[in-house]
């Protein structure tokens, strides 16, 4: 029996058994008193944003978290959910802003009363405090999801096989056609081998040497997993594989798109997993190999699904794979970085008759209609860089080498639009572009198989027209810092990003006043608080990168 408890939003059973997970220090009671006091407990509200000091609280209070159950929003919106271990709210908090039924299940009465506070003004999510394996419902679902959960099994159920039991559990709880969400990281994920820690046990190399203990949380490889849901009673599963991983993704690769024996020729989706490298914090201090060039290498030999760093299984207990509307379609999902709502956008890479386009909508709730342009195969110009700064003894003649046809194209724009103006405060720069190209970065410039090139995902644009320097500027700047690894290079190379960059825009004979770049700095500042929803005028992380910043040397 279970009885409401209204001043926490949560119901309790009777006796609710010592359950004794959280954080370390005081995270649980900073996020219950942040839920308690503001007045927008939505996922991208700029209150709770501000309640971020630290990973813990970013881990939990972040809309990417959410990323890993948005391929399945159509599908989720109509469904009755069961969220077996729902931590403190982040996916169940969405979940609720869908409109889905959700009765979210957490063990901890401290993280389960946050979710309470969390979604207080969402009356179709229901919360529960209670173990797992106490937990008696008699309801069915047409959704369960294990997400982050699986994993500590062997720690809180005591069972021959604790994992065994923990899915039977699941199982258990689903509609004869309901679905199973299962995230886990992979014991084999390729960020272990260049030797991130492991994300429970904070050392490395423990999945990879495979020294978990009887009673230590555990993860498993993609073979040994799959075998385990079938034992668990799940007859097919379909593998989707979210990117940096499945805590804060910001790429999901559906079925399709690992799979080369029916991809398109022209499907990069080394570059895609190469690029997703920069998106995860928790990657390795001193990392044993470049993980941007092992990804291309990955993806064209099939084993991208084999060393993701996460998995994200679709299960069911029928005998047929499940098939999700539109998804035999779709080979990768791509989401807007940590943004204001508003400002997020999805980004679907969908082929039919071996075409693929690309198709974009904004990520609000009510944002069904997509905007539809072609695919530009090819390579990246940051993949270009990459090549070169992994190889010993690379120096500033090869940078310039990879720069100088980057800026020619840029002065080319240029010299196309000759009559758009000036801003005041640039009215000295005599090469301006229209403001749309302000994303024209290495990384969003391709060159296509026939040596033709183009710039993608122009994004964002400045209602001004910008100098060339400053588009220089920023662009080698930001595509700098992108690089997690790199070979040593010769002694010539200075070591600071900041000093590197202003190092070739001279090469480039690019000569840029103290005050110029005083300039350039506010309007780095400025946009990169808008595009993050910072309050105007925050002096953001990405700026002082600029003097901080250093070359990511790799020791061997």
């Amino acid at each position: 029996m279970y009885h409401y408890d209204a001043a926490d939003n949560i119901h309790r059973p009777d006796h609710l058994a010592e359950f004794a997970y959280k954080d370390v220090g005081n995270t649980e009671e900073h996020l219950y008193r942040l839920m308690r006091g503001v007045q927008d407990k939505s996922i991208h509200s700029a209150e709770i944003r501000c309640g971020v000091i630290d990973w813990p609280t970013y881990y939990h209070l972040t809309p990417q978290r959410a990323n890993i159950v948005r391929p399945f929003r159509e599908h989720l919106q109509r469904s009755n959910i069961l969220e077996l271990g729902a931590g403190c709210g982040a996916i169940t908090r969405y979940l609720g802003e869908q409109g889905a039924r959700v009765t979210a299940l957490e063990g901890s009465q401290a993280r389960a009363r946050i979710i309470g506070a969390r979604c207080a003004d969402l009356p179709n999510v229901r919360i529960y405090c209670d173990r797992i394996q106490d937990f008696s419902l008699d309801e069915k679902f047409d959704v369960v999801t294990l997400i982050g959960v699986l994993e500590y099994a062997q720690v809180y159920l005591v069972d021959d096989d604790p994992v065994d039991a923990l899915l039977r559990h699941a199982r258990a709880f689903l509609k004869p056609d309901g679905i199973l969400l299962l995230a886990i990281e992979n014991q084999l994920g390729l960020k272990y081998f260049s030797a991130a820690p492991e994300d429970h046990l904070g050392r490395a190399m423990i999945g990879i040497n495979d020294t978990y203990g009887k009673d230590t949380p555990i993860t498993f490889g993609r073979r040994e997993l799959t075998d385990r849901l079938r034992r668990g009673g799940f007859a097919t599963t379909a593998l989707y594989l979210p990117f940096p991983d499945y805590k804060t993704p910001a790429c999901v690769i559906h079925p399709a798109g690992y799979d080369l024996d029916h991809v398109p020729a022209d499907w990069n989706l080394g570059t895609l997993l190469s690029g997703m490298v920069a998106h995860d914090s928790r990657n390795a201090s001193r990392p044993t190999f470049s993980l941007e060039m092992a990804w291309p290498l990955i993806a064209r030999n099939g084993l991208a699904a084999d060393f993701a760093n996460s998995f994200l299984f679709v299960c069911n207990q029928g005998g047929e794979i499940p098939r999700l509307s539109g998804h035999d379609h779709i080979l990768a999902v791509h989401y807007g970085s940590d943004r204001p709502f508003e400002l997020g956008k999805e980004t679907r890479f969908v082929v039919e008759n071996d075409v693929i386009t690309v198709h974009t909508r904004r990520n609000t709730a009510d944002s069904d209609e997509f905007e539809c342009e072609a695919y530009e195969p090819g390579l990246s110009w940051f993949d270009v860089l990459l090549r070169i700064v992994n190889r010993p003894g690379w120096g500033v003649d090869e940078l310039l080498d990879w720069c100088t046809p980057w800026k020619r194209e840029l002065e080319k724009i240029a010299a196309s639009n000759p009559d758009i103006g000036t801003e005041p405060a640039f009215s000295h720069f005599a090469t301006q572009l229209p403001g749309h190209y302000l994303d024209a970065v290495p990384a969003n410039w391709i060159i296509h198989p026939d040596g033709s090139a183009a710039f993608i995902d122009l994004e964002w644009a400045i209602p001004f027209p910008l100098p060339l320097e400053f588009i220089v500027f920023r662009g080698l700047f930001l595509t700098l810092q992108r690089v997690t690894s790199c070979a040593p290079p010769k002694q010539e190379i200075p070591l600071n990003l900041g000093h590197l960059t202003m190092t070739l825009l001279k090469h480039l004979d690019i000569d840029i006043a103290p005050g110029d770049i005083d300039n350039f700095l506010i309007l780095y500042n400025n946009f990169h608080n808008i595009t993050v929803g910072n309050p105007e005028g925050t002096f953001n992380r990405a700026t002082h990168a600029l003097e901080i910043s250093t070359l990511p040397i790799r020791l061997i």
